[in-house]
């Protein structure tokens, strides 16, 4: 046998990879064309470290430009004058003379006619401070009667990214008009109609849905929806609360649940707002031994009289000046405003550090804590599904814990908040015969004066049959999409497993081939065209945006599969860089690369870029991140126009269905990508720029090389399809989207010249390794 001309290391025959690129020469052979000389790979490197630092100055200059955008939202209290014209009051109240001014807590605006009050008129941005998706001031004007009747509801001011989402500002300005005639007092769920008819819910579900009154969403901006729905169903709430209107009850006084200030964990407990029972041993041994017993049920030892055998902590959670202050304000809006429990609950905080848990099960009642509410003849018992303990509270200077946990009081239990009540603690003993009794202790409590409105024309009863609010409607969009949701759950456990068993399966050319094929068109035709769950980088800057600012989980929440994909994205990271989402479930991407191989099956040449043009051309993608991220602190509008650089719009949300000029774009850079594969990914993204600058925390590295990579072998150079491996057999992550070409390569034996002269060379006889003899030769 005789050495292939030219290339020593390759099987006789003329051997091309599966992308289409010939093997390369190794070893002895000239390097591929293109490839970066020494010096220009320094001039690489400088530029590399110089993008660093321009990343790293404009990160450190988002604080400063936040606070400053901040002052340039509208004056509180001025929105309603600035914005109320006499068409819109009419809109509202039909036949309405007058307007007061804007005044009181929250601020409202009072409207009469013939000198009678009818309602009023508020501003949500007055009231809740309102904000939309793009985390920017969001402002409508919502009129209000004295029966709790939302008369009408205007958009008046929004920076909702309009243009990326391919709708016109007429579908933003119609929604709010859907809430006219809802009252207060019912919940409100945002839907997203043809999932909700199709969710296949069952007769009783279906029925409970119908009692809440329901908005159709706007499509494709369903967070925004939530946001505004949120806006004017707990405006209008704290406005009736505040002006006694919705039902207010005659004498009994109410509690505060919307005012808010901050306070810690001493202030509180001094205010009363958090009652503290302190027991020693000696105080339950003696009430023990009362009752006839000998020690304390479930405490292995006996202790000093002095010694401290339990703090309990109890407190009222519904007033929000309690529950934010102790929970947090994310789990203080999930509990309060679940669709799952109704808007008259109450919430308890139980706490305690002791070698006693208040919170067990015992004896014959195993479904109950041995803690119970009291309040005149009535007893609460709590089960174990009213409780639900926590990891840790939020509250500053709060004392050690060994337990904490949130008890759900329903509201057809009777508890009246505003009156006094207590807690009775149940100590288990065992008696000399092994009878078990109860030691009881009481921890009175009453809610403060300061957490109370202070008449009851200032309060107001939300009716008992209401059980959601918009501000959490995004649990009723996971329940009507949970068969999408599913679907796309074992879509990113199928993808999680193969890239963890990335090895067996590049051991498999054809087997790899067909996943990624079937893979991808899965990405494109189900989770693109159909579903529509593109990220883009309007998303990524506006998480960066509520990060720095108020940050809300519940509007992150609204749309299930993004929030979906987001958190996927954010885990694989770890694993995979920026590659699990680029690489595997970007619509766009998939578009692009499926393209490209319908290209290559038509022999259409393709375009190899010379590795130094390729580090250049690289770099505009990050500028461009930074420079939108930059600007949308200084004008939002600037930035969304800057935006249009994603074609994601036209030709996966709208499937070519929208402007020409759109289209044409769309459609300029798929035709480039059938000859430079994944051209706009590559060179114009900035997404994927910033999924790039964050997927710097990845700490594995599970693609495989061999030692001869990039020192005597670079053909993996030549068959990487987006110019991710240098001349060093570095795999540059950033750049990588994980396809598992090389990893092809690097297992075929046929292919990757390491392995096809071992291949060769234990294919030989032993003689002829021993004499020292060149695989593919012929020894004389």
């Amino acid at each position: 046998m005789t050495s292939q001309p030219g290339n020593a290391w390759a099987k006789p025959g003329s051997q091309r990879y599966p992308n289409g690129y010939t093997v390369g020469r190794w070893p002895g052979s000239a390097a591929p064309a293109g490839l970066l000389p020494s010096g220009t790979r320094g001039k690489a490197r400088l530029a590399g470290r110089s993008l660093c630092f321009v990343l790293v100055l404009a990160f450190l200059l988002i604080s400063p430009m936040a606070a400053w955008a901040r002052s340039e939202e509208p004056a509180v209290g001025k929105t309603i004058g600035h914005f109320l014209t006499p068409a819109m009051l009419q809109s509202f109240f039909p036949g309405a003379d007058r307007v007061g001014g804007t005044e009181g807590t929250p601020p409202a605006a009072a409207v009469y006619k013939a000198d009678r009050l009818i309602g009023y008129i508020f501003s949500t941005w007055d009231v809740t401070r309102s904000r939309g998706f793009a985390d920017r001031p969001l402002v409508l004007l919502v009129g209000l009667d004295l029966t709790g009747r939302i008369t009408g509801a205007k958009l008046v001011q929004h920076n909702e990214a309009i243009g990326i989402l391919g709708l016109r500002d007429e579908d933003f300005r119609h929604f709010p008009e859907q809430f006219a005639g809802f009252n207060v007092n019912g919940g409100t769920v945002v839907v997203q109609q043809p999932a909700l008819m199709s969710s296949g819910r069952g007769d009783a579900s279906r029925q409970q849905a119908q009692q809440q009154a329901q908005v159709d969403a706007i499509a494709h901006a369903t967070t925004s929806s939530v946001m505004m729905s949120d806006a004017i169903i707990r405006g209008a709430r704290i406005v009736a609360r505040s002006r006694g209107i919705a039902g207010a009850a005659s004498s009994q006084r109410r509690v505060d649940i919307d005012r808010f200030e901050p306070a810690d964990w001493r202030r509180l407990e001094a205010s009363g707002a958090i009652a503290h029972l302190r027991l020693a041993y000696s105080d339950v041994l003696g009430k023990l031994r009362e009752h006839g017993a000998i020690r304390i049920a479930g405490v292995d030892r006996d202790a000093s009289a002095g010694d401290s055998f339990l703090d309990l902590y109890i407190a009222l959670l519904t007033p929000a000046a309690i529950g934010i202050n102790v929970l947090g304000r994310m789990r203080y809006d999930l509990y309060s405003y679940s669709a799952e429990r109704g808007i008259r609950n109450q919430l308890l905080l139980v706490a305690a550090n002791g070698r006693f848990s208040v919170l067990s099960r015992n004896g014959d009642h195993a479904d109950l804590a041995p803690i119970q509410l009291v309040q005149g003849a009535r007893t609460i018992r709590l089960s174990a599904g009213q409780i639900k303990t926590q990891p840790f509270l939020q509250a500053d200077n709060a004392p050690p814990l060994t337990e904490q946990a949130v008890a759900f009081i329903p509201g057809d239990a009777g508890l009246d908040p505003a009156a006094s009540w207590q807690i009775q603690l149940l100590v288990p003993g065992v008696t000399a015969d092994g009878r078990t009794v109860f030691a009881e202790f009481t921890l009175p409590y009453r809610l403060p004066e300061s957490y109370l409105l202070k008449s009851t024309t200032e309060s107001a009863a939300i009716g008992d049959n209401a059980d959601d609010n918009a501000r959490m409607a995004w649990t009723a969009i996971w329940r009507a999409r949970y068969g999408e949701i599913a679907i796309l759950g074992v879509a990113l456990a199928t993808l999680a497993t193969i890239l963890f068993l990335q090895a067996p399966i590049s051991r498999r050319p054809r087997l790899h081939r067909w996943i990624r094929i079937v893979f991808l068109s899965w990405t494109l035709i189900w989770l693109g065209w159909y579903a529509g769950a593109q990220l883009t980088v309007v998303l990524a800057i506006t998480w960066i945006h509520s990060l720095v600012t108020d940050f809300r989980w519940d509007y992150l929440l609204a749309d299930p599969l993004i929030a979906i994909l987001l958190g996927f994205t954010l885990i694989s990271m770890v694993f995979w860089g920026r590659a699990a989402f680029c690489g595997w479930l970007c619509p766009f991407g998939a578009l692009q690369e499926l393209t490209n191989r319908i290209a290559r099956r038509l022999r259409i040449p393709q375009l190899r870029i010379p590795a130094a043009l390729h580090g250049r051309l690289v770099l505009p993608k990050y500028g461009l991140f930074v420079a939108l991220l930059g600007v949308s602190f200084v004008s939002w509008d600037l930035a969304m126009a800057g935006t249009e650089v994603e074609p994601f719009k036209a030709a996966i949300i709208l499937h070519f269905m929208t402007r020409w000029s759109l289209v044409v774009y769309a459609a300029a850079l798929i035709s480039a990508s059938l000859f430079v594969e994944r051209f706009y990914c590559r060179f114009a993204c900035p997404l994927g720029a910033g999924l790039a600058i964050l997927g710097r925390v990845r700490v594995f590295n599970t693609l495989k090389r061999h030692p001869e990579c990039g020192s005597r072998c670079h053909f993996c150079e030549t068959i990487c399809p987006t110019g991710a491996i240098r001349h060093s057999g570095h795999i540059d992550m950033n750049e990588c989207f994980f396809c598992l070409d090389c990893q092809v390569a690097y297992y075929d034996d046929h292919v990757c010249p390491p392995m096809v002269w071992r291949r060769k060379l234990s294919e030989q006889p032993p003689a002829a390794r021993l004499r020292g003899v060149r695989p593919g030769t012929t020894s004389r």
